[in-house]
């Protein structure tokens, strides 16, 4: 039966495959393609299609994987599994290929919008039950589903407009989406691995914290909210002591995700009255390949070890994926802001280091994520 082959017995394994795989292929091909080195039949611009396979592609099996796994455990109820699960992969994948197929518009628009919908669906079902966790998961992926469709509607039908509305509003709604997680696990991580530790966050900085990344979601929103939203998340990660984590590289890598994309807060306020940072799309990119990057090789290694019965520790091939996908970030980050004459040539750098982090995952984890839990 389908659902006894370890790959499909719960969604983080192949949806984890899946996240690294295409973050290994796309960065690679698309910096080929913009440095005129290479070129790829679309049914889009290749910008569009780099942007769109990351924040949506590469995010929407980090989301699937951790959900539909998480959610079991919430529910205390058996995870997708066999054919469920098989549904969910081939609707990503039929996405990931639709911007290949010689298809109407019509029907391309269509085929890169089945996944999340689909999500959603999957989602709602397994926490009809359970409203502390379908409130806010289902008004994120209700959120997602939207700007996602803004996003391809907006390039599909040629309104700029439309496209960059929703590719913000995406981004927007990822970064709350992250850092409410980050709030509910990493506290509860911490204490669970350094002893004698209490994490006590005051009410309202959870509240607020949260409430000023509301806003963020417009694209014209005005940039004094991004600095009111840096100061509460900061705030906040600052009570999670994230220091006591240093000598933990698996849990200290979630902190240091964290705190890029806090960063990334700070230099998004920053830019408002400094247009350094605009070249390049750096504050973008710090915090997607940055915070995300980080976040997601966090999480990526530790479920995968957690969840097959294994240590959760990091061994050196771990380490050497979180230094990769890290390096990466900020060239891209940096040369771009402080040595911008060498953009263009940072560009492989950038891909190079972070693609092979994922990379060392998909080599390192692959048989793990294939294969039976070693306590089974």
């Amino acid at each position: 039966m389908l659902k006894d082959h370890p790959v499909l017995s719960v969604s983080f394994r192949p949806f984890f495959l899946l996240a690294a795989l295409i973050a290994t292929i796309n960065p690679t091909l698309w910096a080929s393609i913009y440095l005129g080195r290479f070129n790829l039949a679309l049914n889009s611009d290749p910008l569009y299609w780099h942007g769109h396979e990351m924040l949506f592609g590469f995010t929407g099996a980090l989301i699937a994987g951790f959900l539909f796994t998480a959610s079991a455990h919430w529910t205390n109820t058996r995870p997708y599994q066999g054919k469920a699960l098989l549904l969910l992969v081939a609707m990503w994948i039929v996405e990931r290929m639709s911007f290949f197929l010689p298809v109407p518009k019509e029907i391309y628009f269509l085929l890169s919008n089945i996944f999340l919908p689909t999500v959603l669906v999957f989602a709602v079902n397994k926490l009809k039950n359970h409203r502390k966790q379908l409130i806010p998961f289902s008004a994120i992926l209700t959120g997602m589903t939207l700007s996602k469709l803004i996003y391809s509607f907006g390039n599909t039908y040629e309104s700029y407009e439309w496209e960059s509305f929703g590719k913000m509003m995406g981004v927007g709604i990822l970064r709350i989406l992250i850092l409410l997680i980050a709030g509910r696990v990493l506290p509860f991580f911490t204490m669970k691995k350094i002893g004698d530790v209490q994490i006590d966050v005051p009410k309202f900085i959870q509240i607020l914290s949260i409430a000023t990344l509301l806003p963020l979601v417009f694209k014209d929103c005005p940039p004094v909210f991004y600095l009111f939203a840096f100061i509460l998340n900061f705030s906040r990660q600052i009570f999670w002591r994230p220091w006591l984590s240093f000598k933990i590289p698996i849990l200290f890598v979630l902190n240091l995700g964290v705190f890029l994309i806090n960063v990334e807060l700070f230099i998004e306020w920053f830019n408002s009255f400094n247009d350094s940072f605009s070249f390049a799309q750096s504050a973008l990119h710090l915090f997607l390949a940055g915070g995300l990057g980080v976040v997601a090789i966090g999480i990526m290694t530790r479920v995968s070890l957690g969840h097959t019965g294994r240590n959760i520790h990091a061994n050196n091939w771990t380490l050497v994926a979180y230094s990769f996908i890290l390096i990466g970030a900020m060239i891209r980050f940096v040369i771009p802001v402080l040595f911008p004459e060498n953009f263009l040539s940072s560009i492989h750098f950038a891909s190079g280091f972070w693609t092979s982090g994922f990379l060392i995952f998909l080599i390192v984890y692959g048989k793990i994520l294939w294969t039976k839990r070693v306590d089974a």
